[in-house]
């Protein structure tokens, strides 16, 4: 759990997702959305590259990563709440 929120709370990660999500609003017409995912957690294992992450999925709705943490199944990703973007995960 305490890697989960070193992710979640990373400065350069959050830019990172924030950064891809406007970029996808604009082009999903025309990009492949697994080419975000990838450098989501590319991002991610630079910043942490002790942790153990293996890309599962990108996810459209919301705009997000399926990743495995160690052995753990995560999905991070953003949502709209009161006209601010918020990064949230939950485990499946």
């Amino acid at each position: 759990m305490e890697r989960l929120k070193n992710i979640i709370r990373n400065e350069k990660v959050g830019k990172c997702f924030y950064n891809l999500y406007d970029r996808w609003r604009d082009e999903s017409d025309y990009e492949d959305i697994n080419e975000y995912g990838k450098a989501i957690v590319n991002v991610i294992k630079q910043e942490f590259p002790d942790y153990e992450i293996t890309l599962i999925s990108s996810t459209k709705r919301p705009f997000g990563v399926k990743f495995k943490l160690y052995h753990a199944k995560v999905h991070l990703f953003v949502r709209i709440e009161k006209g601010n973007l918020i990064l949230h995960c939950k485990w499946f």
